[in-house]
């Protein structure tokens, strides 16, 4: 049988058709990032200059729209981060995510503690391990320069996915990874 559907209706569902169909390209590898995750205060900021502390961050990975000069499809990558106890805001990072056709990630970002990354890896199952391919960061920046950086999202099931950041800077560790924050998502339901 056929149902009659009104023209927004029809224009809602070949959007969401095309924006499912999009994802099933290369990044369809890191589908499971794809969404908004949530934690209110699971995470731990670790540092040996600065004390243990607990924070929030929401994440979101969201198809970015075609431009069609280009030949990839970019996720959109966005990360807000606060205080537990104080809702202080930490951080912001804004950027793009990407995989080609044989599991080779890129993510670019940019923060407003003026810092850009660019950072490359593989994906694996239920997991992508990024590190730091080039680092920018403004003069005037009053943080310890960072030397090396790898970040790792960990898919536990449907609902939770673990993100870890570890770095170098120009005074700890000398060698190496140190753990800087540690966060698990719950993935929000308004998917």
């Amino acid at each position: 049988t056929w149902m009659l559907l009104s023209p927004s209706l029809l224009i809602f569902a070949a959007a969401a058709a095309t924006a499912a169909a999009e994802l099933r390209g290369n990044n369809a590898q890191i589908g499971w990032m794809a969404g908004k995750w949530r934690s209110e205060f699971s995470g731990k900021i670790f540092w040996p200059t600065v004390p243990t502390m607990t924070f929030g961050e929401e994440l979101h990975i969201l198809e970015a729209p075609s431009a069609r000069s280009a030949s990839l499809q970019f996720l959109n990558f966005s990360a807000r981060a606060w205080s537990h106890s104080t809702k202080d805001h930490f951080h912001d990072e804004w950027g793009f995510l990407t995989v080609d056709a044989t599991g080779n990630a890129t993510l670019m970002t940019a923060g407003n503690n003026g810092f850009t990354t660019y950072e490359v890896g593989t994906v694996e199952p239920n997991k992508l391990v990024l590190t730091l391919k080039d680092i920018g960061r403004i003069s005037f920046s009053r943080d310890l320069p960072v030397e090396d950086l790898r970040r790792t999202f960990i898919r536990h099931d449907d609902r939770y996915m673990e993100q870890i950041l570890e770095m170098r800077t120009a005074t700890h560790p000398k060698s190496g990874y140190l753990e800087h924050t540690r966060v698990i998502y719950t993935k929000k339901k308004d998917q």
